[in-house]
């Protein structure tokens, strides 16, 4: 079962002997690239679930580490949820069922949500634990400074515009160059619209915490300022990096922006999805003229 394909059948069974009841599909969700999947199901007693499998990517470290770190920010009263069980279905795949949170994914930001979602992400401050192999901040410094991954090579292949961004983002990050970004807080790494559910009125769950770690929050704020600005809310964008300047300082976020500029490249070139990448460009060119509109043009 070592291909990039995963049935939902030996899943169930895995599930059912893991959770001691059976486990039903309600939907299998469309993923982007290979070695994933994603399944809403329902179990009698454990109530709707969300069932991820992953192939390779460190999945079971990095989940074993979520499972018991993820409830000390449910302890803040932030909207997480709970990790019910994970392991390996075989020497390749890994799987995880977790509690389904209501409400639905956003697709814009009301004056009301984004104040809410500010105070949110402000109960990721100060984790107070060490990051041990999760330090993301270290992470960022390397991908940026050291060319690990080979993100900056992916980034700049995504499409001519993504290539200049890259040469534009290197030129502007050389004030700050080797600039050590510390583990403080937690961060989901992966904050964006999709993640955060709500139910019109209030924010009732965040999402989709595979790559949680401990870095700045400043970085989930500079995902949400894309999602805005990408969607033309100009002002809530603002307003969020104006928050990130805040908590980070300006020469972190100098590094937090352009990390999350070609890390997003990156994925879009690995996963085969270049008819975005012009517009991932345009809209992370935009947020750095705002930021510093005299510099490197």
């Amino acid at each position: 079962m070592s291909g990039q394909a995963l049935a939902w059948r030996p899943i169930a069974a895995l599930l059912a002997g893991e959770l001691g009841e059976p486990v039903r599909c309600v939907r299998t969700l469309p993923v982007r690239g290979t070695g994933r999947g994603i399944w809403f199901a329902r179990a009698d007693a454990a109530g709707d679930l969300v069932v991820k499998a992953r192939l390779g990517d460190r999945a079971h470290a990095k989940t074993e580490w979520c499972a018991a770190r993820l409830p000390l920010l449910g302890a803040r009263g932030y909207p997480v949820p709970a990790i019910l069980w994970h392991g390996m279905l075989d020497d390749d795949w890994h799987v995880m069922a977790q509690t389904r949170l209501p409400g639905r994914p956003l697709t814009s930001l009301s004056p009301a949500l984004l104040d809410a979602l500010l105070a949110l992400v402000e109960l990721q401050a100060d984790a107070g634990i060490p990051a041990g192999d999760r330090d993301f901040g270290s992470y960022v410094s390397n991908v940026l400074f050291d060319d690990w991954d080979e993100v900056w090579t992916d980034a700049a292949a995504s499409c001519p515009a993504g290539a200049a961004l890259c040469g534009r983002l290197r030129s502007w990050l050389q004030p700050v160059w080797g600039l050590s970004l510390p583990p403080a807080d937690f961060a989901n790494n992966d904050l964006n619209f999709s993640n955060i559910l709500a139910d019109g009125t209030e924010i009732t769950g965040v999402v989709d915490w595979d790559e949680f770690g401990l870095g700045s929050r400043a970085l989930d704020l500079v995902a949400l300022a894309f999602d805005c600005a990408h969607c033309g809310d100009q002002a809530a964008a603002g307003r969020l990096l104006d928050r990130a300047a805040c908590v980070a300082g300006p020469d972190s976020l100098r590094c937090l922006l352009s990390y999350r500029a070609i890390a997003y490249l990156a994925t879009s070139a690995r996963d085969g999805d270049h008819p975005h990448a012009p517009a991932i460009a345009a809209t992370f060119s935009a947020l750095v003229d705002g930021l510093f509109p005299d510099r490197h043009r």
